[in-house]
């Protein structure tokens, strides 16, 4: 599905994994992970404060669809781009 894009904006992948520690019968260590992408088209404008308020709030979501306690998480941020003529194009 593609997003709708306006012009200055770029798209921004945000990829969240949480991962923990479970029991599971016949096998002495087990481990779940949960995986969340999203992409977001913002302003070239954005500042670092509100790409971390989108990650928060992808923490807060993962964490209420992981069913254990314990859990570590981790947030990858990306925005494509590539030169061309010398300026930075953005992909997307």
């Amino acid at each position: 599905m593609k997003g709708v894009f306006t012009v200055g904006d770029i798209k921004v992948e945000f990829e969240v994994k949480a991962f923990g520690e479970e029991t599971s019968k016949d096998y002495e260590e087990a481990i779940k992970t949960l995986e969340v992408f999203r992409t977001k088209a913002l302003p070239k404008e954005t500042t670092l404060a509100q790409l971390e308020e989108s990650i928060s709030e992808l923490f807060k979501e993962v964490k209420q669809s992981y069913e254990h306690d314990e859990i570590q998480l981790g947030a990858k941020v990306v925005i494509r781009a590539k030169e061309e003529d010398g300026h930075v194009v953005y992909l997307g």
